[in-house]
């Protein structure tokens, strides 16, 4: 049976964090006591993003983040207040709460066995500009059938749909597994970096079937466990390359080594480098062109050129990529056991799981 509170849940859901945002007293009187519960002191969030990383096997890591303006220091005491009681865990029960709910209607709409796990919250502040940022893992969120993920069922309900609106300052975006091609979206959603965006207005709303998105896997593709969406027969082909490359040296009495493709080293030297091992038992990597590595395998790799530890900030600086991705990326492979993550003040040490981390570097 659908919660009682359900009937409120698309205006709680969609004014993201109630407890914390300003314009929920006023842009959403009447529905509930939690929707009515913010105070006149506390900050409007600029813009709200519904981001939805989907898995081989069906599960989606969602990463919902709020953008505040701090235009003064009264907007960013605000903003302090409200971040310290959203990492406490106080100012996004409503928010949690809906989104539990709708994973109740949704795995009763779709017979499939649905949770939300591993809830992690994180924040920024940038100059004039804060972030929070809530996010967690939804199993079974899209329907699985070979290598082929739909998700127009995942926002059903028995009655509709959970999902019924997007206003002007909030998006949702998907992203698919390293591998799968997008075959199927709805009418007024558009390509992003890759990914499929839909982005609120005062006319938008959704029905059942208004949320069509198929998304079909290649022919190495099979559903299963997240490994970090790398191919196995890549990993597979490349060690086969090598080891062919081995024998046909020793069968011609070469003594040097060769790297798999034309891949430079870090050696600075000036003379010329020591030939590369081959890829050892633990998934080292060094020799595999970095355009074939998962992003999971990129942090693996930058954890063991720096001794199996650094900070998240550095990896967001050396890969080039968003804080966000970075945070979401990291999350999942905590929950995943690839790395551990290890809150110091306002920083995350990141290390391989059996790295000691006692003694850490400023």
């Amino acid at each position: 049976m659908v919660p009682r509170a359900f009937p409120v849940l698309l205006v709680l859901l969609f004014v993201a964090f109630p407890a914390v945002s300003a314009a929920t007293s006023t842009a959403a009187a009447g529905v509930g006591p939690a929707a009515q519960s913010a105070q006149s002191q506390e900050l409007d969030p600029e813009n709200t993003t519904f981001h939805v990383q989907l898995r081989p096997n069906g599960d989606a890591r969602w990463t919902i983040i709020e953008r505040f303006n701090l235009t003064d220091e009264n907007d960013t005491r605000a903003f302090e207040t409200t971040r310290d009681a959203f990492l406490a865990g106080n100012s996004d029960r409503a928010l949690l709460t809906e989104f539990r709910a709708a994973n109740d209607a949704a795995a009763t709409a779709t017979g499939r066995d649905m949770a939300l796990r591993n809830v992690s919250r994180d924040y920024e502040i940038d100059g004039d500009r804060g972030r929070l940022v809530l996010s967690f893992n939804w199993t079974n969120f899209a329907a699985v059938n070979g290598s082929r993920l739909s998700l127009q069922d995942a926002f059903y309900t028995p009655d509709g749909t959970w999902l019924t609106t997007l206003r002007s300052d909030q998006s949702l975006i998907i992203s698919p597994p390293q591998g799968y091609t997008l075959t199927n979206s709805p009418p007024d959603s558009y390509f992003d970096n890759g990914n499929l965006r839909i982005d609120g207005g005062p006319t938008t709303t959704f029905e059942r079937g208004d949320l069509d998105i198929v998304y079909e896997g290649d022919s190495t593709t099979q559903p299963g466990p997240n490994t970090g969406d790398f191919p196995l027969w890549t990993g597979m082909s490349l060690l086969l390359i090598v080891g062919l490359a081995a024998v046909l040296l020793y069968l011609n009495g070469q003594d040097e080594f060769p790297s798999v493709g034309s891949v430079g080293t870090d050696s600075d030297d000036g003379g010329d480098a020591p030939a590369p091992e081959p890829p050892a038992a633990d998934g080292a990597t060094d020799d595999i062109d970095a355009e074939l590595l998962s992003d999971e395998e990129r942090v693996e790799r930058l954890l063991t050129r720096n001794g199996g530890r650094m900070k998240q900030a550095r990896i967001v600086k050396e890969t080039g990529w968003s804080n966000a991705k970075v945070s979401q990326l990291l999350s999942s492979m905590d929950e995943d056991g690839r790395i551990d993550k290890l809150r110091i003040g306002r920083e995350n040490l990141i290390s391989f799981p059996d790295e000691d981390v006692t003694e850490i570097e400023d």
